[in-house]
């Protein structure tokens, strides 16, 4: 209640609930909201209509709209809704505001953070940079698994023309709409394999030997002219990682055996870049082993479980610490990382 106060809102003024999407996080205030209003008629896609009575156990006053559907509300004021499937759910709808051209756009064009400002007309430069990197994690995180279906939604979008771009995460554009419908249109593209020309190494070291490879390789990259990023699979979030990987068109896995297979973050780590569809990149496996090896089979193992089609340089395991003679077998498939990577960029 306090909220719509401070807003200027009056609850006998709230006649129509859109819900664009279901997910809790979405519309967990509805149970709130019913205890102390109840006069309203909800609208929402036919298959969010069961979650209503599922989550919330509503059953009435419930109008389901679909593609082109609109909704008159009064002062001239209109609803256009867009059917979004997959985005990120499948009961996405996107509404557009036609007096306003506000576009309300659910997942779609989402951001985890945020900043001082609501809008990015107040925003510096440097701001909306940093905004950029929290896009991408949040894109890699929620919506990469449906990059198809996230490129036909950008495109009805572009095809409204909005002059406002209101997402249900991060900051509401209207000074440059263009540039948050450009940077989905690239991170839609990197789910094709060839992203920026840039290497994620994702090290694990349970004693600090691969961690000496890992060094090793990122020598070489800088002397290579490779742009990368190391981060450590053990202590970084996974949402990071994915951040990272699914802008890089190399992805080298630095890790231990642990019992015949491959260190426990790292393994879950790929796993994952196989759910979220970091497909068709480039990639080697290294790592140290103290016995018996198996991290590398178990690295390829999950390649081809998850049908991520990289492109495998033959991967590589040492014992112990790695030799004079390790890192240069290790430097000669780095090397042919970065050849293939350049080759993709026709250098």
């Amino acid at each position: 209640h306090a909220f719509l106060e401070e807003a200027g809102i009056e609850l006998e003024n709230i006649k129509h609930v859109v819900l664009n999407h279901m997910e809790p996080d979405h519309t967990e205030w509805i149970t709130a909201f019913l205890e102390i209003y109840s006069d309203v008629e909800f609208y929402c896609s036919k298959p969010a209509y069961k979650l209503l009575e599922h989550y919330f156990g509503k059953t009435d006053r419930i109008t389901v709209v679909g593609e082109g559907d609109v909704l008159e509300i009064g002062d001239g004021h209109k609803l256009t809704f867009i059917s979004a499937p997959g985005v990120h759910w499948p009961d996405t709808i996107m509404t557009f505001e036609e007096t306003t051209k506000t576009l309300f756009s659910c997942d779609n064009f989402g951001a985890f953070g945020s900043l001082t400002h609501l809008t990015d007309e107040g925003c510096e430069e440097k701001d909306l940079v940093f905004l950029e990197t929290q896009q991408q994690r949040y894109y890699a995180d929620i919506l990469a698994t449906f990059s198809t279906q996230v490129g036909r939604s950008v495109q009805k979008a572009r095809g409204k023309n909005p002059a406002i771009i209101a997402p249900g995460h991060g900051m509401v554009w209207k000074k440059d709409v263009n540039r948050i419908m450009d940077d989905y249109d690239r991170y839609v593209s990197y789910a094709k394999g060839t992203a920026k020309e840039e290497v994620l190494i994702v090290r694990g070291s349970m004693y600090g030997m691969s961690d000496i490879m890992a060094k090793h390789i990122e020598e070489i990259l800088e002397r290579e002219g490779i742009s990368y990023t190391s981060i450590p699979v053990n202590t970084t979030d996974l949402g990071t990682i994915l951040q990272y990987a699914w802008s890089a068109t190399g992805i080298i896995a630095v890790a231990s055996t642990y019992e015949f297979n491959l260190f426990p973050p790292m393994s879950y780590a790929i796993e994952e870049m196989g759910t979220k569809k970091v497909q068709g990149r480039v990639g080697f496996y290294t790592g140290s082993s103290g016995w018996s090896g198996g991290g590398k089979k178990h690295f390829e193992e999950i390649i081809e479980r998850k049908k991520m089609n990289w492109d495998l340089v033959e991967g590589y395991e040492f014992r112990g610490i790695p030799s004079d003679e390790d890192k240069k077998i290790a430097e000669e498939r780095v090397l042919e990382v970065v050849q293939k990577i350049k080759a993709r960029f026709d250098r």
